[in-house]
């Protein structure tokens, strides 16, 4: 009995460890990403993206890798900024070579109110399912499903 339960913790201890180093690499691949996008680096945000990657917009619509690496190239041609973001991940669940990831993507853009004309922090977040799958010793984003979208506007230094 001893015997079984030291063999059970062991396996809880592995498969614990196991989740935890994926939700490193996996984080490590958001950071990357992120500043990616701030460089409109496209190759390196592609390297991250599964071949068969697909993101389900709020509204419900599907953009294929082809058509969200055109979106890509296009933005880094006409030289348009992007807006910085963080990455935070609320759960990974783990099967495998394939990992379940909640994520909060929160980025914040200044602007002015209209009427007022007081400076303003537009602070969007956008709740992700992400799935990710393990490819030749690299996690790799297979599919992004929006499933929430959120936008507060706060006084500005807040």
């Amino acid at each position: 009995m001893r015997q079984l339960t030291a063999f059970v913790l062991l396996g809880l201890a592995v498969v614990g460890y196991g989740q935890s180093s994926v939700r490193s690499n996996i984080d490590s691949q958001y950071k990357k990403w992120a500043k990616a996008a701030v460089q409109n680096d496209v190759d390196t945000i592609l390297d991250i993206l599964a071949p068969d990657y697909t993101l389900h917009t709020y509204t419900g619509k599907v953009i294929a890798r082809k058509d969200y690496e055109a979106s890509l190239r296009k933005r880094k041609e006409s030289k348009q900024p992007t807006t910085a973001y963080e990455t935070k991940i609320a759960s990974v669940s783990v099967q495998g070579d394939t990992a379940k990831v909640i994520s909060d993507e929160t980025s914040a853009k200044a602007t002015i109110d209209p009427i007022t004309g007081k400076n303003l922090k537009m602070i969007h977040i956008h709740r992700y399912l992400d799935t990710w799958i393990r490819q030749a010793g690299k996690w790799r984003l297979q599919s992004t499903v929006t499933q929430v979208e959120t936008t507060k506007v706060v006084p500005a230094g807040k």
